[in-house]
């Protein structure tokens, strides 16, 4: 049924209107009645008929007044009522549609950009007037929040952008001026770009503050580590040339000899790794020579630093000397490779250090025989020893090879890893040309051996002791006051007299400390450090 089709064709009376009508109809007709009755009523009952029918006419209009009320007003409250119902049914037709179709178009229009008045025109609207101000409504509604929804859109896509920019360039441009270039935080955040967002802003400025901190109290941690070190260093110093002097003083007696060299050596590797904490700390190592070592004295020095030193053999027919600023730390990290390579393989297995001359410089190999690395373990050691260390970053069973990433970002050294031929790992250092030399014209070749104390002997020192019976007269005897140092030095030889059941593994270790540059300190004019 079509929503303009008119629900009746004539004019029903209103209840006030058909009331009067009837009461006046019903008047009338009761009272030509009245007046009938009272004409045909005997003259002496017409007072009593006239006042009965004068009520009864009252009455009988006033009842006829009062029904055709009630039933006009019925009439009247159905016809409204199919029409309340007629217009529900048309406005839940309405809202159906309004519901789904007008309002999700009217949306889509929003979004895409439209106005409201284009958005509007473009959408069949409602017949019904509040659906036509719920529609509008709605449609500035969604404009609105559209709006609302492009600022936010467009602030998060600001925000994105400033982290992003934070993360990537400014935070680590504030790091490098604060750790690197040791900026104060003021000058630090001039340097860098600042967040337009304020809470970023904040973050930075916080950040800042908490790095300059951080940096403050690391520096001083690694302060006060490096001055332990030293004091440690000089300490085991002294305590060396204690030992020196005790080893001149009870060289004639074998049993204390032994033990005084056994002493010596824990020491020495005691100053090793008091020079390790120095280097990582930021100090430097307790020794230095001002003059060119030879290579051999240099490999012999660093086996001295190792405990197992014993195993260690040396292929080496090089006659060039290391100048002598880097002399200490190619030797410190020849010895950190060495006791590594001992360390990670079998204790009988023996590691092999063999020399050879390039046109880059000199090339020394140390291999051995344990289980080897994996591919992940070779390329972490290599990021060790190749790039800027991070004392946070750093485990604690890798603390040589961070050492020797010190001294190779010192000097300049090159140190790879790749699988051993015997099994094991084989790590290839490769000193530059430019800290390589050749011995000085004129200068006799013990002269270069004593500014790094070199082994008396020329072979490396066997991984056992001989029996003492065969050793037992084959060993020169030291005499009180004379030093190994001395024994290779410029003194002349001096006669010697057989070893009473002494000890091959102590004096070869005599002879074999003296590689390690601890012997007495050297005249002035020996350029010893």
């Amino acid at each position: 049924m079509s929503a303009d089709v008119p629900l009746q064709t004539r004019r029903d009376l209103a209840p006030r209107e058909l009331t009067v009508i009837t009461a006046l109809g019903t008047m009338v007709v009761v009272s030509c009645l009245w007046l009938w009755a009272g004409f045909a009523t005997p003259a002496d009952a017409r007072g009593v008929m006239a006042i009965t029918g004068g009520l009864c006419a009252v009455l009988l209009t006033t009842a006829a007044a009062v029904i055709a009320h009630h039933v006009a007003t019925g009439r009247r409250l159905r016809e409204q009522a199919r029409a309340a119902a007629s217009r529900v049914a048309r406005l839940e037709r309405e809202i159906v549609r309004v519901a789904e179709d007008t309002l999700p178009a009217l949306g889509r229009q929003m979004r895409g950009g439209s106005s409201v008045p284009d958005a509007l025109s473009r959408l069949p609207r409602p017949p019904d007037g509040p659906l036509q101000q719920l529609l509008k409504a709605t449609a500035n509604e969604l404009d609105g929040l559209e709006r609302e929804r492009a600022i936010a859109h467009a602030s998060r896509s600001a925000t994105e952008s400033e982290i992003l920019t934070l993360t990537r360039d400014t935070l680590p441009e504030l790091v490098r001026q604060i750790q690197a270039e040791r900026k104060p935080v003021a000058s630090a955040l001039a340097g860098v770009r600042r967040p337009v967002h304020a809470p970023l802003r904040d973050l930075l400025t916080e950040t800042a503050q908490h790095l300059s901190e951080g940096d403050r109290r690391g520096a001083a941690v690694m302060a006060a580590c490096a001055g332990a070190a030293a004091r440690v260093q000089a300490q085991a110093t002294s305590l060396l040339a204690r030992l020196r002097d005790l080893e001149e003083e009870y060289g004639d007696q074998e049993e204390v000899f032994a033990d005084l060299l056994d002493l010596d050596h824990r020491v020495s590797q005691l100053g090793r790794l008091a020079d390790n904490i120095a280097l990582l700390s930021g100090g430097r190592s307790g020794r230095r020579w001002t003059r060119p070592i030879v290579m051999e004295s240099v490999l012999r020095g660093a086996m001295g630093r190792i405990s197992a030193y014993q195993r260690v053999r040396v292929h080496s027919t090089s006659t060039v000397a290391v100048v002598g600023y880097a002399a200490e730390g190619v030797m410190h990290a020849l010895a950190e490779l060495m006791d590594n390579a001992a360390t990670f393989s079998a204790h009988g297995t023996e590691v092999h250090v063999y020399v050879d001359e390039e046109d880059a410089g000199m090339v020394v190999t140390i291999e051995d025989s344990g289980l080897g690395m994996r591919p992940r373990e070779r390329r972490h050691a290599a990021k060790l020893v190749s790039e800027p260390l991070d004392l946070r970053t750093l485990s604690g069973t890798r603390l040589g090879l961070a050492v020797v990433g010190r001294l190779v970002d010192k000097y300049g050294l090159t140190v790879s890893f790749r699988p051993s031929a015997r099994g094991g790992t084989g790590v290839v250092m490769l000193i530059p040309r430019v800290l390589i030399t050749q011995p000085r014209a004129g200068e006799p070749p013990a002269a270069i051996e004593r500014q790094a104390r070199p082994a008396l002997v020329a072979a490396t020192v066997p991984a056992q002791a001989a029996p003492v019976e065969e050793a037992e007269e084959s060993l020169p005897r030291r005499r009180r006051g004379q030093t190994l140092a001395e024994a290779t030095g410029s003194r002349p030889a001096t006669a010697v007299k057989p070893q009473r059941g002494g000890r091959e593994a102590a004096a070869r270790f005599a002879a074999f400390r003296q590689a390690g540059g601890r012997g007495r300190p050297a005249d002035p004019a020996s350029g010893d450090a």
